[in-house]
């Protein structure tokens, strides 16, 4: 799904392709909404290590966990290896 968006006046930002079909982010299902930035955005919270140790969890932008590792030092780290955007959650 490509999304676009677009100005007050109704236009399309300068650089997007006119001819694509503009998807409206508040007619999104649930689930289309949470795929958002599925691949690109993660975030880190505290859990568990396989060997129940304190670690840091590298969250998808679903929630889903990606990776459990050490601490928050390596997660930051291999957010930024995979090319993905860590979301600061407040």
């Amino acid at each position: 799904m490509t999304m676009k968006s677009t100005l007050m006046s109704g236009g399309v930002p300068s650089g997007l392709p006119g001819s694509e079909k503009l998807a409206d982010v508040r007619q999104l299902s649930d689930v289309q909404f949470r795929s958002l930035g599925l691949r690109k955005v993660a975030y880190m919270r505290p859990a568990l290590t396989d060997d129940g140790e304190d670690g840091c969890a590298i969250c998808a932008a679903d929630g889903s966990v990606l990776a459990v590792v050490d601490d928050p030092e390596t997660a930051w780290g291999a957010i930024m290896q995979n090319d993905m955007v860590p979301a600061s959650l407040q």
